[in-house]
This record gives C-alpha cells, structure tokens and sequence, in this order.
C-alpha cells in the first residue's frame, strides 16, 4: 500500500510538471504560430495525468 501511495504521488508530480512546462521552462515554441493549442493540449494532459493521480492514491489508502 505505501508503495502504491508513492507511486502515485510520482506520477502525479510528473503531471503537474507537464502541465505547467510549456508555460515556464519549455516553451512549445519559440515565435507566434499555432503553436499555443500544442501548448493547451500539454496543459490539459498535464492536469488530467494528475487528477487521475491523485484519484488512484486516494483509493490505495482506502
């Protein structure tokens, strides 16, 4: 169980790393194109990784 919670825990860091990189440190890209939906899609990815991250640690405790 604890190693299941840590699991989680790794991958939901590594969510919330994706979300917010192309917005910070790792630019998508680097002049106006469209690449922003790149960007937006990275995002989304991101945050759902770490939802479902945080749903799975969350039943392992249980």
């Amino acid at each position: 169980m604890k190693i299941e919670v840590i699991l989680y825990l790794i991958i939901m860091i590594l969510g919330i790393v994706t979300a917010i990189a192309p917005w910070t440190f790792a630019p998508v890209c680097m002049t106006e194109m469209r690449c922003y939906f790149t960007r937006d899609v990275m995002t989304v990815l991101g945050a759902a990784i770490s939802v479902v991250a945080l749903l799975g640690m969350y039943k392992s405790m249980e």
